[in-house]
């Protein structure tokens, strides 16, 4: 996809998203075939960031695909989308052999120049992705969709988005919907920072999905106010671990998951055999701390998302059959997660309707 020497991000790839503080632990999580690794600054240390992906490469023999996000679009001193490229950025992800993505500001609601402009800049880059951050009307919204989908068209570079929300993007009417007309623009297209949404994204087209290891880099957070005094370095308690259920085909925190086994003891609904948990119960994990919760729970979840990914991408079968098979999993997912008591996540629902078999599929899951 882009001529480095680092291996080619090829069709369907599912990323592990990590910050540089982590990228050591997930490295071998991210090593399996038709998987990869993107990296963002540790407390906005770009340094730090292009230090850690140099001994991955040289020390450490990395050899999946590799990418370098500088993730200037995030935080309370985000850059607008007119900030220009740091020429330093993208030489030193050559210099690596990498893929190299623009180090481009956040796209706020309207800024349709901020587009352009991001797009244009790196349409006179050989071999770049262009990173666009945007606010979720940019895919919600049909005049902004129309806009977004007709410059990423004309510019014909391949490009990576990124979705701000609170939570989840994929929750939000329109997002999905949204996606899959970027995904018609004819362009290579990326996902970063996302979560199960990412599998939804390639059985429609993606070329590569990133799960993020912790919430925070599973979307992006919109901007707050400045922290209280005393409230943490980020204003409020970190979330508790969750892991994905696959039976929901959604993120759950471990207490949640080891209150429904108590209510219901069926052993297919909650035994998993990823390497994670050979063949436990996936609410093993409620025993530990929070803190030691969190290296399992994420190394379980990319698993199954991996796992997942192999069972509804096999190779040589076309785009289309894999998502219907994306379109029936939402469906299931949602019988499942009433089964448990549980509210169904609702980018389920938006998937079954922008899916290949429409209305129908959601009205056989209501």
């Amino acid at each position: 996809m882009t001529g480095s020497t680092n291996a080619m991000i090829t069709d369907g790839t599912l990323l592990v998203h990590c910050s540089a503080n982590q990228a050591l632990r997930c490295a071998p999580v991210a090593e399996r075939p038709g998987a990869g690794l993107v990296v963002s600054p540790h407390q906005r240390d770009e340094a730090g960031l292009l230090a850690t992906a140099a001994y991955l490469l040289r020390q450490r023999r990395f050899e999946a695909p590799l990418l370098l996000d500088a993730a200037r679009y995030a935080g309370q001193a985000r850059l607008p989308a007119s900030a220009p490229f740091n020429p330093r950025w993208l030489r030193r992800q050559r210099e690596l052999g990498l893929p190299v993505l623009t180090d481009s500001g956040y796209v706020d609601s309207g800024d349709e120049p901020g587009l352009a402009g991001i797009l244009r800049r790196t349409a006179v880059l050989p071999g770049t992705i262009a990173v666009l951050p945007l606010h979720p009307a940019w895919l919600q919204d049909r005049l902004h969709r129309t806009v977004l989908t007709g410059h990423i068209s004309a510019a014909g570079v391949p490009v990576a988005l990124v979705l701000e929300a609170v939570r989840d993007p994929f929750a939000l009417p329109g997002v999905v919907e949204g996606l899959l007309a970027v995904l018609g623009c004819g362009v290579p297209t990326l996902l970063l920072r996302c979560d199960v949404s990412a599998l939804g994204a390639l059985c429609h087209g993606a070329v590569a999905a990133a799960v993020g290891t912790v919430a925070g880099l599973r979307h992006l957070t919109p901007r707050t106010p400045p922290p209280r005094p005393g409230a943490g370095p980020h204003g409020f308690r970190p979330a508790a671990p969750s892991a994905v259920f696959r039976p929901a085909l959604s993120y759950r925190r471990i207490g949640a998951i080891a209150r429904a086994h108590r209510r219901h003891r069926d052993p297919e609904l909650f035994g998993c055999a990823c390497t994670v948990c050979d063949g436990r119960d996936v609410d093993w994990m409620a025993a530990l701390s929070d803190r030691d919760r969190e290296v399992p729970a994420f190394e379980h979840s990319i698993r199954v998302l991996q796992d997942l990914r192999d069972e509804l991408l096999p190779r040589d079968q076309p785009r289309s059959t894999a998502a219907r098979s994306w379109t029936a999993r939402c469906a299931d997912a949602q019988y499942r997660s009433r089964e448990l008591g549980w509210d169904a996540a609702p980018m389920l629902r938006h998937w079954q309707r922008h899916g290949p078999t429409g209305t129908t599929a959601a009205r056989t899951a209501a």
